[in-house]
């Protein structure tokens, strides 16, 4: 594995043996002393997330995986199941290294996973994904005051806030990171 002394953000680094994906970086200088980096790290084995900080300049250990393609199956409530599209094996990940992505995923549709050495360690996530909206509830008439909402539930189960004039049927853009509304698709 390379060492580089500018680790970046959508990184993975090795460090004491464990692998880690970098969610975030900041540089901060402090006068004589040099630069700091700050470092949010998200584990590859546990899904922790931790941050850390170290001198400039340090040389740390960095892998480059590599991306392949899955189509997502199912989950049982502990684990997504997508299947490898060249291999047709079956693969699990659990909800801890998945995270808050997993109601962002429908049946049958392809992704990106990252693996190395054999492991996934990661799903690659999509800034927006489109829903179809599975309920929706009629927006009160005369309740217009201000910035109107009404919660309604995706295909998935995902229960976000939606302007009153989304119904039944309509698809919608959902920033993954957020979890909210970006846009109706016009068909």
């Amino acid at each position: 594995m390379p060492f580089t002394d500018q680790p970046r953000k959508d990184m993975y680094m090795r460090l004491e043996g464990k692998d880690y994906y970098i969610m975030d970086r900041a540089y901060k200088t402090q006068g004589r002393q040099g630069g700091l980096l700050t470092l949010k790290l998200r584990s590859v084995e546990t899904g922790n997330n931790s941050t850390i900080t170290i001198k400039a300049g340090v040389k740390v250990e960095v892998f480059e995986p590599e991306t392949k393609s899955v189509q997502y199956l199912y989950n049982d409530g502990k684990s997504a199941y997508f299947m490898n599209s060249e291999t047709f094996e079956t693969v699990s990940l659990s909800f801890a290294m998945i995270g808050d992505y997993v109601p962002f995923l429908k049946e049958g549709d392809k992704t990106l996973v990252v693996e190395y050495e054999g492991k996934v360690l990661d799903v690659r996530r999509k800034p927006s994904v489109n829903l179809k909206v599975s309920e929706a509830a009629d927006g009160v008439r005369g309740n217009t005051a201000g910035n109107p909402t009404k919660t309604v539930t995706l295909e998935t189960g995902l229960k976000i806030n939606v302007p009153l004039f989304v119904n039944e049927g309509d698809i919608v853009i959902v920033n993954t990171e957020t979890g909210e509304y970006s846009g109706r698709v016009n068909s």
